[in-house]
């Protein structure tokens, strides 16, 4: 297996992970993650938790690959962060109060591990406006 499969495997694995570990926590806190839905209340348990990140592990990896392919992952921290603003807007419109923050918090916390994890562990081909912006290709 390839060092850039490994890796990407890695970055969405840890998403998953971090989505699972989180959604404990804030069970373990007592709070009841709830949504409306058409026919009345729906509880987010831990196979929603663990099939949303994956997708969203996955989709950000083809996006991550995409860009890598048309020597483009300069554009990665912004596309990945306008991702995370529009996933955001789910839980603000389909939950309330304690449940809509602690999802918010669930998606910026995969965000962020999917963001900075495809900027810093899988391989970018150099490009002279990635060196620019301070970024360094990974070893591997």
């Amino acid at each position: 297996m390839r060092t850039t499969t490994r890796s990407g495997l890695a970055v969405v694995a840890a998403g998953v992970a971090t989505a699972l570990v989180a959604w404990a926590v804030i069970r373990l806190l007592g709070v009841d993650l709830t949504l409306k839905a058409d026919a009345g209340m729906s509880q987010v348990g831990a196979v929603d938790v663990l099939l949303a990140s994956l997708v969203a592990g996955l989709a950000a990896w083809g996006v991550y690959a995409l860009l890598a392919r048309w020597r483009r992952t300069r554009w990665w921290p912004l596309i990945g962060s306008t991702a995370l603003a529009i996933s955001i807007t789910g839980p603000s419109y389909l939950a309330d109060g304690i449940s809509a923050v602690s999802l918010i918090c669930l998606h910026i916390l995969v965000g962020v591990v999917l963001i900075t994890g495809f900027m810093r562990a899988v391989p970018r081909p150099s490009h002279p406006a990635d060196q620019a912006l301070g970024y360094r290709p990974s070893r591997g």
